[in-house]
């Protein structure tokens, strides 16, 4: 009987509360089905967009592994255009300009690269700027190259970044810098790294150089 008593008295107390705040629970409600519907939305939107990206890339790649440049320029442009930012765009922007770079097509691959840069998430921006000092070198332009690497890059990217900026200071003729980038390369890298064996021939060879200098 107690039991039956208090649910009536807690089944009168909601609908009081109800009666009393019905004014603004009822906007409230609508507000939160209206947000939840637009997150579900969005979130629906975002998932198709990185489909439609991923496909894309995939038209690309598809493209790049025919051989057909013209193809893969046409399937870059469309992915860049519609899904610029992307990390999608982003790859797909490295992988083709390694093939312009590799035809000959340097000013186009900078270009591309410069995109990379300029849209796409830090780590792959600094991708990207690295490759595009590599293309300036390509192009006899060191110190485009060095202006394009200015800035704190990640840590993950220094020894890459000090790599290219020792391969500019040495294209200069700056032997001090480029000895100083390179042994900073080194030492950012593991000890059985390919590359910081690479670079330590570096050192050695413009040491050697150096040494046999009058």
């Amino acid at each position: 009987m107690r039991e039956d008593l208090e649910q009536q008295e807690q089944l009168a107390a909601i609908k009081g509360f109800w009666s009393d705040n019905k004014k603004w629970i009822t906007p409230l409600l609508a507000l939160a089905l209206i947000a939840a519907t637009a997150f579900n939305g969005w979130n629906w939107w975002q998932n198709r967009q990185a489909v439609n990206a991923a496909q894309a890339l995939t038209a690309m790649e598809g493209a790049l592994a025919e051989q057909s440049l013209d193809k893969a320029r046409a399937a870059y442009k469309a992915l860049a255009t519609d899904y610029s930012g992307s990390t999608q765009a982003a790859l797909g922007g490295l992988q083709i300009a390694k093939a312009l770079a590799a035809a000959g097509e340097l000013a186009e691959a900078r270009t591309v690269l410069a995109q990379v840069a300029d849209k796409g998430a830090e780590e792959f921006a600094w991708m990207a700027r690295i490759r595009m000092a590599g293309v300036m070198l390509d192009e006899n332009n060191a110190k485009g190259a060095l202006e394009a690497l200015s800035g704190k890059p990640p840590k993950p990217f220094a020894p890459l970044v000090d790599d290219r900026k020792g391969d500019a200071h040495a294209a200069l003729g700056n032997k001090q810098d480029a000895r100083s980038a390179w042994k900073a390369a080194a030492e950012g890298l593991p000890a059985q790294s390919p590359s910081r064996e690479l670079i330590l021939r570096k050192l050695q060879t413009i040491d050697s150089f150096a040494g046999a200098k009058p």
